[in-house]
C-alpha cells in the first residue's frame, strides 16, 4: 500500500512538472504572439494616423482649390463684363510715333489735343490737325524725353497741346535691345539670333588705296 502511494506521489509530480513546461511553454508562445500583434497594432496605428494627416492635407489642398475656383470664376465675370463694356465703347486708336527709327528706351504713351480755334491760320501753316485727342506710342528714356519730342514736332504755337504721358498701358509691346532689329518686334531665342547671325553675310574689308 505504501509501495503503491509512493508510486502515485511520484507519477503526479512528474505530470505537475510535465504540465508546468507545457504551460510555461504556451505562456512565452502567448507573449510572442501578443508582442507581434502589438506592433502589428502599432503599425497600424502609425499607417492610420499617416493616412489621417494625408486626408487632412487632401482636405486642405481641396479647400484651397475650391477658393481659387470661386476667385477665379468671380475674375471671369469681371473680365466678361469688362470685355462687354469695351466692345460697346468707342475705339481707341494709337498712332505710331516713330515709324522708321529704332530708339533704345521703353514705351511711353502721349495724349495730344489739336485746337485750331486757339491758334491763327499762319501758325497752323504745314501742321496737319485732328479732332479730339490722340494717342502717340513712342520710345524715349524718360517722361521727359517723349514730352520733348513730341513737343518739337507738334508745338504748342500750332493748336496742340500734351495732355498726358505715361508708361504705355497697351500689353505685349516690348523694347528690342538690338539696334539692327525693329523697335517694335520682341526679342527672339539665342538660338534664333545666332542663327540669323550666321546667316547674314560678312563683309569684307576694302582694300586701301594709295
Amino acid at each position: 500500500m505504501t509501495g503503491m502511494m509512493l508510486y502515485f506521489a511520484l507519477g503526479l509530480m512528474v505530470l505537475t512538472v510535465l504540465s508546468n513546461r507545457y504551460w510555461r511553454r504556451q505562456l512565452t508562445l502567448t507573449r510572442i504572439a501578443m508582442s507581434k500583434l502589438k506592433d502589428k497594432v502599432d503599425d497600424v496605428t502609425k499607417e492610420v494616423a499617416d493616412i489621417a494627416t494625408d486626408y487632412a492635407q487632401l482636405a486642405q489642398h481641396q479647400a484651397d482649390m475650391e477658393k481659387r475656383v470661386q476667385k477665379a470664376e468671380i475674375d471671369m465675370q469681371a473680365a466678361i463684363l469688362e470685355l462687354d463694356q469695351k466692345k460697346g465703347a468707342p475705339m481707341q486708336r494709337y498712332f505710331v510715333f516713330d515709324r522708321n527709327e529704332p530708339r533704345p528706351g521703353r514705351f511711353w504713351e502721349v495724349a495730344v489735343r489739336f485746337q485750331p480755334t486757339a491758334v491763327s491760320f499762319a501758325d497752323q501753316r504745314g501742321y496737319r490737325g485732328w479732332t479730339g485727342i490722340r494717342r502717340f506710342l513712342l520710345v524715349a528714356d524718360g517722361e521727359r524725353d517723349a514730352r520733348d519730342r513730341v513737343a518739337a514736332r507738334y508745338p504748342r504755337q500750332a493748336g496742340f497741346e500734351i495732355v498726358e504721358v505715361a508708361g504705355c498701358r497697351l500689353n505685349g509691346l516690348t523694347v528690342n535691345r538690338i539696334s539692327e532689329l525693329s523697335t517694335f518686334r520682341k526679342p527672339g531665342k539665342p538660338e534664333e539670333e545666332a542663327a540669323a547671325a550666321a546667316a547674314r553675310p560678312q563683309r569684307r574689308a576694302s582694300p586701301a588705296q594709295s
